[in-house]
């Protein structure tokens, strides 16, 4: 087992300077502690934050699992880079962005424990995928796979988790009939004292007056960003979540509030609907200046950034 965590831990040395500056202009900060982001595949983390483990987005099947998006491949279209039980041991918690198969699927449901502790927005989906369909709570929807410890967010102020303080923020999976055929969805701001502010877009497209809105509020120093410009045809040619240039368009935006955000980009090259790659990300950077070229984290599935 640690032979394997050892394999999987490739870590990536990130920010080790001793202080680290804060937001455009202001006074230096003694650096924070260590933030471990450690990338499995399509959303699917663990996150070492404030003296926890939390896995996000577990997605755990096997490669070519469950049905194509697209029409182009069985999905997942990349393997585990390591054993579902690696990824899943000695975690704390789990935070589940929404409902969907490639953010919770089956396996996720069959293999965590039913009483780890799950927290998500409180906002609900139709399961159906249909925008009139009966629409079913995130927090019923694990519940009704047999977890018994979830909590929600609230929509109306912070909410404290363990030694976490969760913000379930805007977000919007797509745009017109797309956005209500898909359903709702948020982005997440985590916070711990003395720790760095991490801004999780979840599966959201970019929209810069909501996302200006949350850049001001919280400032962070850390955005994980949803890049892989999904497209299903049958139902519309519009993007369901950000691609390479509204990645970087947010980099941009992050920078303006905190002249030391960094980024990791993921959700892309895992499914087949996902059309936008890492090396689109790497050529939209390419232009921009090398500041901005080293605080975007593309990480390879099994990599983990060290921040």
């Amino acid at each position: 087992m640690e032979a394997s965590r050892r394999k999987f831990i490739q870590l990536c040395g990130i920010c080790s300077a001793a202080i680290v500056s804060g937001c455009s202009g202001a006074t230096p900060r003694i650096a924070r502690p260590t933030v471990t982001y450690e990338f499995v595949r399509n959303a699917t983390a663990r996150l070492s934050y404030a003296g926890m483990t939390l896995l996000l987005d577990p997605m755990l099947s096997e490669k070519g699992a469950f049905q194509s998006f697209a029409g182009i491949a069985p999905n997942p279209t990349a393997s585990l880079p390591v054993p579902a039980a690696d990824i899943i041991a000695d975690i704390d918690a789990v935070i589940v962005s929404h409902m969907h198969t490639d953010h919770f699927d089956r396996a996720a449901t069959d293999m965590l424990p039913k009483d780890i502790p799950i927290i998500t927005p409180d906002n609900s989906y139709t399961p159906n995928r249909g925008p009139e369909g009966p629409r079913l709570a995130f927090k019923d929807d694990l519940e009704g796979r047999g977890f018994t410890d979830v909590s929600v967010m609230s929509e109306n102020g912070p909410t404290q988790f363990g030694a976490i303080t969760v913000h379930q923020v805007w977000g919007l999976h797509g745009r017109g009939d797309l956005g209500r055929v898909l359903g709702n969805v948020n982005g997440i701001v985590i916070e711990a004292e003395d720790c760095p502010t991490i801004y999780w877009t979840g599966d959201s497209v970019l929209d810069e007056d909501e996302v200006s809105a949350i850049l001001e509020q919280f400032r962070p120093d850390i955005v994980i960003a949803h890049t892989g410009g999904p497209v299903i045809e049958a139902l519309s040619s519009d993007i369901m979540l950000m691609d390479a240039a509204q990645a970087v368009r947010l980099m941009e935006m992050a920078t303006a509030v905190n002249s030391d955000c960094k980024m990791i980009a993921v959700h892309m090259e895992s499914l087949d609907h996902c059309f936008s790659t890492r090396d689109d990300l790497r050529t939209a950077l390419s232009d921009k200046d090398e500041a901005m070229r080293l605080r975007v984290f593309i990480p390879a599935d099994g990599e983990a950034v060290e921040l």
